[in-house]
């Protein structure tokens, strides 16, 4: 898909349903884009044990808008009576449209700051479900589990790469004119070497990155992108991603 605006310096990767508002605020300021997710979500079947976990939970976390979504579409929100904690603003913007209730949100965005929030420290005995996809971070039960709570997963939702072919993407990404790719994930990210192959890692290696971690940041520079072709966005919101997005195009200008 491609934006109206002839050049398009900018490359967006964000999971389909996850980028409109980051899509349309491009538009609206005529920047030029190439949008391609790699990753695809599909719901997975929580069990009755699921369920009961939820039930019992003491503390419930939700680590994405998928994890909110894929659980809404399969169990009545008035079971859940836990307090709730989302990693970010857009999740728990989620979980408040679906339960109506408070929802804690840490400022930084990300496992990291949640692990900070006053109302996590003292957990010892606690019994806390952490609703997410397959293969996610382990620091928020690893933190949790420190401190001695009882943490278990819920699975309600899985990530898939899509079948691409990454050799004639890459060569479409080349012929645009693309400058700079916005990557949200690790996943995302080494998706994208995965994809295009050792013929084209050159070119990727070459091209500007806007990451929204120091963790993504580590991993590029293990795949060959130097530093200074990293920009990081101070999280992975869309506000976030526009504000360095604009930073980075005022250095194209």
């Amino acid at each position: 898909m491609t934006s109206a605006a002839a050049a398009i310096p900018l490359l967006i990767t964000r999971p389909a349903g996850k980028a409109d508002y980051l899509l349309a605020a491009l538009d609206e300021a005529g920047t030029g884009y190439l949008y391609q997710p790699l990753i695809t979500t599909a719901q997975v079947t929580i069990s009755p044990h699921d369920v009961q976990q939820l039930q019992q939970a003491d503390a419930i976390v939700f680590v994405s808008v998928s994890a909110v979504s894929c659980l809404q579409q399969q169990l009545d929100g008035a079971l859940l009576k836990a307090p709730l904690y989302a990693v970010g603003q857009t999740t728990a913007s989620a979980l408040q449209r679906w339960l109506g209730r408070e929802v804690s949100v840490p400022d930084d965005q990300r496992s990291e700051g949640l692990l900070t929030l006053p109302k996590l420290q003292q957990v010892a005995g606690k019994q806390i479900v952490v609703v997410r996809g397959n293969a996610g971070r382990e620091l928020i039960k690893q933190g949790l589990t420190a401190r001695g709570a009882s943490v278990r997963y819920v699975q309600s939702y899985k990530r898939l790469p899509l079948p691409l072919d990454g050799a004639l993407l890459c060569q479409q990404w080349q012929l645009a004119g693309i400058r700079c790719i916005v990557a949200t994930s690790n996943e995302i990210l080494q998706q994208l070497f995965t994809l295009v192959g050792p013929e084209h890692m050159h070119w990727l290696q070459s091209c500007d990155w806007i990451l929204v971690s120091p963790r993504m940041r580590d991993s590029a520079l293990a795949l060959g992108i130097s530093d200074d072709k990293i920009r990081l966005a101070e999280n992975a919101n869309d506000s976030a991603l526009l504000a360095a997005i604009s930073q980075q195009l005022r250095e194209y200008q």
